[in-house]
């Protein structure tokens, strides 16, 4: 098992969001192709040819609402 289906696997069956952090999130999303194209203020924004929509994150104190963990872990399911 790759680090990166280690980390999609600790996404998927993490029983509480909040404790995943966001710098494991950025991995998964740059191991699946996404390029961090725009990062202003507290917003980042990755961009992903396979994806049609960008992927806009704010991150406040190096975190992620719940909400945008749940987002992101649909564009995942997406894209594998």
């Amino acid at each position: 098992m790759t680090i990166r289906d280690k980390l999609i696997a600790k996404f998927k069956f993490k029983e509480d969001p909040e404790k995943l952090k966001f710098r494991d999130i950025e991995k998964i999303l740059v191991s699946l192709g996404f390029e961090k194209i725009q990062t202003k203020g507290s917003h980042v924004k990755y961009k992903n040819q396979k994806f049609p929509n960008d992927v806009i994150v704010p991150i406040h104190s190096n975190e992620c609402k719940p909400f945008y963990k749940r987002q992101i872990y649909k564009i995942i399911k997406y894209l594998l």
